[in-house]
């Protein structure tokens, strides 16, 4: 079937139709020698049969019914861009129905099988893991002028991956539905809404062995109103939302909890000194976060203890330019928080001004200001704010760079406070005969004032030098810092580790680097290589690990006409330590053609 299609597709932009089918189609069908041997793909040689496409069209009108179809079989590093160390296959599909229509609906599925993925480690390359995944969703919305609007979607899929190197795997299922609506009332422009959320993860072999397993549902229920005022265009915004979530873990036990959130927002645009008030409400302040989580897919910090806690919180800003370039601001917090048994209240004010000069050091805006914090206790010690924005153009130099930094900036807890400082910078340089060299810092720095330790930084440094027919590439990033084990990889956390229990807590350290090379020695020829090594180390009650990955490919790819000759090669290795799997190791190299057929 994939290559029936493929044969019958192409790049062109013709058509073909029978009766009220109207279709087109791309793509290109190869055969290739290839030869592997390692643990990750079985030592052979072997003669195969690769390609991909895309066929799209509609019957009748796009607008009464459309689709496309992306197949794709055989796609490893050796034979294409793909970036998959083993042979990935799969596809995407989509059908539109009465599309532009007061009633149009959708239907997706897709399906992968050895795809490549990634184990995260914050600020640098991760760990490579071998996936697998396939799910649906379908929706369909009513959109009638000057009645309510409704929309209902729903979606389901299934995922399981192994990290090369170690016996650990991952699955997941999850099942997705939502409602949501609009209306605009007497000019209220009124939103609301129902998000239900299931979840069902399993990681094995992960921690000492273990197999642990989550199960998670959550709903959260939204409604959001806001409106002009016949001011100057002023506005106001009011938001509720009400969110629960239940989850199971076979290590940490079981959590739950009912979140309420209420926000109201009012921008006053008075000449030349506009104001913004916004009021917040929270009555779980634990809950609140563990729910985002959920919604985006993470399990939450069931092991955070989390007693009865609300806050409220009030904010008043403004600003006022002083002359052209020049501008003043200010604002005032008052935030009262309800803590495991204890009141705690906090206001804080700050004043900053900025300025971007016209003539000399043209280009540079720097703007700095002062944070006064006081609480129950008494006026805690005043902290600075403040950031530089350069850009600017000297002859064959294109230059850009900014720093920001930040003191007392208030995180989810009102007891806990975080300097940050953010760092960076781009320079550009045109070399003769259309050549260019670009090089790319940034950095950034964030720590728990209260809390000795907890610090998470994180630098990358990458330069490129770039001409009409090459293009030479590397790059270097560094991390460390505090994090908690998810099915995805580590995740930086947002709260100190102190608050974290301790078995959840883990410290990582990383460092990753790289390069690439690009060149056309000629037209229609093209030959790249790169280089990626990683290597990284976690710290926890319950696991010390030494991780490392590294590969090398290389690609050369020759067109003429409709036929192009490739021929690559991959080494990959990586290790996990401690594990009772050995090393992942794998070296592969193929030689094909590759067709590419006019479509229909």
């Amino acid at each position: 079937m994939l290559l029936g299609a493929l044969a019958l597709g192409g790049g062109a932009a013709a058509q073909v139709a029978v009766g009220d089918l109207h279709a087109t189609a791309n793509g290109n069908v190869s055969a290739d020698y290839a030869g592997a041997f390692g643990n990750v793909e079985s030592s052979e040689h072997s003669l195969g049969i690769g390609g991909s496409g895309a066929v799209s069209g509609y019957y009748y009108n796009p607008q009464f019914v459309s689709f496309s179809v992306a197949p794709y079989y055989g796609r490893s590093q050796d034979n294409s861009d793909s970036q998959s160390i083993t042979d990935s296959s799969g596809y995407t599909g989509t059908l539109n129905i009465f599309n532009g229509s007061h009633y149009p609906g959708y239907f997706g599925v897709h399906q992968a099988w050895n795809s490549s993925g990634i184990f995260d480690i914050p600020g640098v390359a991760g760990l490579t893991t071998e996936n697998r995944n396939h799910g649906f969703d379908l929706g369909w919305s009513e959109l009638l002028p000057d009645k309510p609007s409704l929309s209902i979607g729903y979606a389901q899929g299934s995922s399981s991956s192994s990290l090369l190197g170690s016996a650990a795997t991952t699955a997941a299922t999850n099942r997705n539905f939502d409602v949501r609506s609009g209306y605009l009332l007497d000019g209220f422009r009124l939103t609301g809404g129902f998000i239900h959320v299931n979840a069902n993860t399993g990681v094995a072999g992960l921690v000492n062995g273990e197999t642990e397993t989550n199960t998670t549902s959550s709903n959260e229920y939204y409604a959001v109103a806001s409106r002009t005022i016949p001011y100057r265009g002023s506005n106001f915004t009011a938001a509720y939302n009400r969110g629960s979530y239940n989850t199971d873990d076979s290590i940490a036990g079981q959590s739950n909890g009912t979140t309420d959130n209420l926000t109201g927002n009012v921008n006053l645009m008075f000449p030349r000194l506009p104001v913004s008030v916004v009021v917040n409400y929270t009555d779980n302040i634990f809950g609140s976060y563990e729910q985002q989580l959920v919604n985006s897919g993470q399990a939450p910090l069931a092991s955070i203890a989390s007693p009865e806690s609300r806050s409220v919180s009030v904010n008043a800003s403004t600003f006022y330019t002083v002359m052209p370039g020049a501008m003043v601001g200010g604002y005032v917090t008052r935030e009262e928080q309800y803590f495991a048994g204890q009141d705690y209240g906090l206001t804080q004010f700050g004043v900053s001004g900025s300025y971007g000069f016209a003539r000399l050091l043209k280009g540079l805006r720097i703007s700095a200001g002062v944070v006064d914090t006081a609480d129950q206790q008494g006026n805690t010690r005043a902290g600075l704010v403040g950031s530089a924005f350069y850009e600017r153009s000297h002859g064959r130099w294109d230059l850009q760079g900014s720093v920001r930094y930040d003191q007392n900036t208030q995180t989810l807890l009102a007891m806990y406070t975080v300097s940050t400082l953010n760092y960076g910078g781009t320079v550009k340089y045109r070399l003769p005969h259309d050549w260019r060299w670009i090089a790319i810092a940034n950095c950034t720095r964030s720590v728990f004032q209260q809390v000795s330790g907890d610090e998470n930084r994180a630098e990358s440094f990458n330069s490129m030098l770039m001409g009409t027919r090459a293009t030479l590439s590397a790059n270097y990033s560094q991390s460390k810092g505090t994090s908690v084990f998810t099915a995805n990889g580590l995740v930086q956390t947002p709260v100190p580790g102190s608050v974290i229990s301790p078995e959840d807590a883990t410290l990582y350290n990383g460092v990753s680097y790289g390069g690439s090379f690009k060149v056309n020695p000629m037209h229609n020829l093209a030959i790249s290589t790169a280089y990626e090594k990683t290597g990284s180390n976690s710290t926890s009650p319950l696991l010390a690990s030494n991780n490392g990955s590294t590969m090398y490919t290389g690609l050369l790819q020759y067109e003429f006409r409709k036929v192009i000759f490739t021929a690559g090669a991959t080494r990959f290795n990586q290790h996990i330590y401690p594990s009772t799997t050995p090393p992942s190791m794998v070296t592969s190299y193929s030689f094909g053609i590759t067709r590419w057929f006019k479509g229909f």
